[in-house]
């Protein structure tokens, strides 16, 4: 709390003096803070805000984009909408400016779920960039692109975006930008249930965030660093994770991502049965959001419901149940966001006899169920729609007989021959109604099966498809990360070469100095250990290789198998000797001396062994 307080007092404890108004000072206060202080930034955005009219119309729309930020990262949207409009306007004149302020005016629409008008908007920057020839900028809006189509349910569509913004950075080396893109590439691995290479990136992407003090992003990317943790069982690591999360967002005052992050832990407590644990966070997490104009109020009181009919606690289940259906935005909520609600809608009017509003449910569970399915998007199992289509009719039939007994009950009243036509009319009726209707369910049954079966069929070609995808530039990166292996042992090699050969030429030079100067370069090389440095990145991109290796061939000694691990990286005899510090010759010996003891003659086989291994 102090340091929040010291923080504010900077800017006022500075202007209180009476200084006259310099804009580059402070708008190197705003960019110092806007990201780890937002609230010490707001200070100067306002000092900056009453002096426009004396400011160029880039720095008025730079300002009105960083009042923007401001606002997104506490969760104000619509605020934040209204001044990225304002830097749109203001920035007409200045393409580039107004493309970068496009972008931001679309991460605003998509917060809020407007997924369509958010798209429309990286259109019109993509476009700018286009004509600007800006490959960086049509790279950046390639991401955010990837992030609409992700939170869009819609992965091959992110999959193209997001490959298409890596391929351009890659070629621009950018490493600060291509960081970002590799975060939402993490993402897309977390949903399609790649978790260990999501975890990989991930743990790539936030040291680097932090140390650039990308503060915010750091922080929302530990949300889904730890949910990802939680598939691989690590819930211990897991819980640190999102609390250090939830604790760092404070400062921004981010309610939303705060409530996701601590919605993440009531799922874990739920996951241990810590039912106590569970309800504070997702109270918490409830509390924090239902304010906040989110798309993801609706999935966490989706959540909180389930816990609540898990505890028994129904008429608060209700009391959940009717703020979210009474949410002003609950038509932009994800689709399968809203499957769930229904879910766990329908067993709480189940438990609470709301027969009619559970039916209702249920049959919107399923309706979204069936929309998904036409979009070839995998939700629910079969399981489930058997379990609400079961459950229906149940509740159908139960109607039916009611409706049956009143009716049986009247006939009776009737005297004579109405009482034996009313009873042989209802037997009929019933008759032809039950016959009717059994065929009319197997009939729909059918369709609905043969939909599910082709929409399965269709989705698992999409799915190979995709994996291959995956696969693809897995190898990629691993290939790129050889590389920069190759390049540092050769660089370092070398480097220890010419400390060699200069230390043979001094050799014969008995001056005094020069014998101290080939003490120091020959201690260097000594506590330098090249070949440590190598074992270790290589390792790291193989780590496997030399254990399968010694597993293989028992015979081959530790030197050997090190040997190995440099052709396994395809170095010519050449590259090994200056590596090694031999002669072209004793490599061609050492290789052929291996192939001895594992018992192979022919060059191409032993190719085949290293590379397969």
């Amino acid at each position: 709390m102090i340091k929040k307080v010291f923080f504010l007092l900077i800017p006022m404890g500075i202007f209180a003096q009476n200084k006259p108004f310099d804009p580059v000072k402070t708008q190197e206060r705003i960019t110092q803070f806007i990201f780890s202080k937002p609230d010490s930034a707001k200070v100067y955005l306002d000092i900056m805000l009453k002096h426009n009219h004396q400011l160029h119309d880039t720095v008025v729309s730079k300002n009105y984009n960083n009042y923007g930020i401001y606002y997104s990262l506490t969760s104000k949207h619509d605020s934040a909408k209204i001044f990225f409009n304002k830097a749109v306007s203001t920035s007409a004149k200045y393409p580039k400016n107004r493309a970068g302020s496009l972008i931001n005016l679309s991460i605003a629409y998509r917060n809020t779920g407007d997924y369509k008008t958010s798209l429309d908007y990286l259109e019109d920057a993509l476009k700018i960039y286009e004509s600007l020839d800006n490959e960086k900028g049509k790279a950046i809006v390639y991401g955010e692109m990837a992030s609409n189509y992700a939170y869009m349910i819609d992965n091959k569509a992110a999959t193209k975006y997001l490959l298409r913004g890596i391929e351009i950075l890659s070629k621009l080396n950018d490493k600060k930008s291509l960081m970002v893109q590799k975060q939402k590439l993490a993402n897309i691995y977390f949903k399609v249930e790649n978790f260990k290479f999501a975890i990989d990136l991930y743990e790539e992407c936030l040291p680097a965030m932090k140390e650039v003090k990308d503060l915010k992003n750091y922080y929302l990317t530990l949300i889904n660093y730890g949910d990802c943790l939680t598939y691989v069982k690590d819930n211990s690591k897991a819980k640190r994770v999102l609390l250090e999360a939830a604790e760092g967002l404070e400062d921004f005052h981010n309610m939303e991502f705060i409530s996701l992050a601590y919605s993440k832990l009531g799922k874990i407590a739920l996951q241990e049965k810590k039912y106590d644990l569970s309800s504070i966070y997702y109270k918490k997490a409830f509390d924090g959001i239902k304010n906040t104009n989110s798309f993801r109020f609706m999935l966490i009181g989706a959540e909180y419901i389930q816990l609540l009919n898990q505890t028994e606690e129904f008429e608060k289940a209700l009391g959940i149940i009717k703020l979210v259906e009474n949410s002003p935005n609950r038509k932009t909520f994800n689709a399968e966001d809203q499957m769930f609600f229904y879910q766990v809608s329908a067993v709480t009017f189940k438990h609470t006899n709301i027969k009619d509003k559970g039916i209702e449910a249920l049959e919107k569970a399923i309706t979204i169920k069936d929309s998904l399915a036409k979009a070839n998007n995998e939700t629910i199992t079969k399981e489930l729609q058997a379990k609400f289509q079961t459950e229906i009719q149940h509740e159908k039939n139960i109607s039916l007989k009611r409706k049956n007994e009143l009716l049986s009950q009247k006939v009776k009243a009737q005297r004579g021959n109405y009482f034996v036509i009313g009873i042989g009319i209802l037997i009929l009726c019933i008759a032809g109604f039950a016959v009717s209707r059994a065929y009319w369910l197997k009939h729909k049954l059918q369709k609905a099966k043969l939909r599910e079966s082709e929409a399965e069929k269709n989705n698992l070609l999409e799915r190979n498809a995709y994996k291959r995808k995956i696969t693809d530039n897995q190898k990629q990166i691993i290939q790129l990360r050889e590389q920069e292996l190759t390049s540092m042992t050769l660089q370092l090699a070398n480097l220890q070469d010419q400390i060699s050969s200069i230390i043979e030429s001094e050799s014969s030079n008995a001056d005094p100095k020069s014998n101290t100067v080939k003490s120091s370069l020959q201690q260097l090389i000594k506590q330098k250990d090249y070949w440590k440095e190598f074992s270790i990145k290589f390792g790291q991109i193989h780590p496997d290789f030399k254990g399968k290796l010694q597993e293989r061939f028992p015979i081959l000694t530790k030197n050997d198998i090190n040997f190995c691990s440099l052709l396994k990286l395809n170095l010519s005899n050449k590259e090994i000797a200056t590596l090694l510090q031999i002669s072209h010759e004793s490599v061609i010996t050492k290789k052929y001396r291996i192939k001895k003891k594992i018992q192979i003659q022919d060059d191409n086989e032993f190719e085949k062994i290293i590379s397969e291994i």
